[in-house]
């Protein structure tokens, strides 16, 4: 393998069908695998690498903060919310990046969504990358969540902190569902109380997840978007980290939305 993905469990993951319908694309002479790390083995993710001659890997859950510990460097949206999606081996070191802020960002910019009042729901991962982007397109964010404790993980604390006990509504222009509800079908417009929304009529909803490709939360808005452009959009940022080379998004997206119609029903 040339490059990996690293994760406990792992078999859930499109990240080898994004690389390598990239790789083959854009004709890399690269292949990209899976390895199932446990949290135990991440310790020794320097000698994994070598042994598996890996020039870089993405990581995905849980490994995305404790990983940092076991790298040389990382760069500024890493740092910002301390956590780690790529890794690059440099030389003899290892360098750490995070990709998860752009490419989100991205989607944000290519789709021209008005994004001056957010609300994100969930105080996880996903939401502080989703967070820090918005901050950094000078948005002004409300974050929702089940218990008060999950914004102390928070690095930065730019943004109005509320239960859902707490929330009463009001208008924004895009509302980012960043926990994993809906996955089985659960409605996280209704566990949110976003009924109480005064603009739904012109508020954008946007799910981080992107399978099933429609959601119930994605329902209730006039317009959705999923997590798909994000994901592609992260994968092809780690492909430029990687070789300096720019990845092709739309072939990825058409391949990976081909394959899930066609194994989803």
């Amino acid at each position: 393998m040339s490059y990996a993905v690293i994760g406990y469990p792992i078999h859930h993951t499109y990240s080898p069908l994004i690389h390598n319908t990239n790789f083959k694309k854009n004709d890399d002479p690269l292949n990209y695998g899976k390895l199932e790390i446990t949290p135990e083995q991440l310790k020794n993710i320097d000698a994994i690498m070598k042994k598996e001659n890996l020039l870089g890997i993405n990581v995905t859950v849980p490994h995305k903060e404790e990983i940092i510990q076991y790298l040389d460097e990382i760069d500024g949206h890493a740092k910002e919310i301390y956590a780690v999606n790529t890794v690059k081996r440099i030389d003899h070191k290892l360098y750490g990046y995070n990709t998860d802020v752009s490419g989100y960002k991205q989607t944000i910019i290519d789709n021209d969504i008005k994004h001056d009042n957010v609300l994100i729901l969930g105080a996880g991962g996903a939401s502080k990358a989703v967070c820090l982007a918005h901050l950094e397109l000078g948005s002004k964010v409300t974050i929702v969540t089940r218990r008060k404790e999950s914004f102390q993980s928070f690095r930065t604390h730019d943004f109005t902190a509320l239960t859902i006990d707490e929330f009463e509504g009001g208008a924004f222009d895009i509302v980012i569902n960043a926990t994993p509800l809906g996955l089985k079908s659960e409605d996280a417009f209704q566990t949110f109380k976003l009924n109480q929304l005064t603009n739904i009529e012109s508020t954008v909803g946007y799910d981080l997840i992107y399978n099933p490709a429609v959601t119930p939360f994605m329902s209730y808005f006039k317009t959705s978007f999923n997590g798909l452009d994000m994901l592609v959009n992260q994968a092809m940022m780690s492909y430029e980290i990687w070789t300096g080379k720019v990845g092709d998004r739309e072939e990825v997206k058409s391949v990976l939305r081909t394959y899930l119609k066609e194994n989803n029903g």
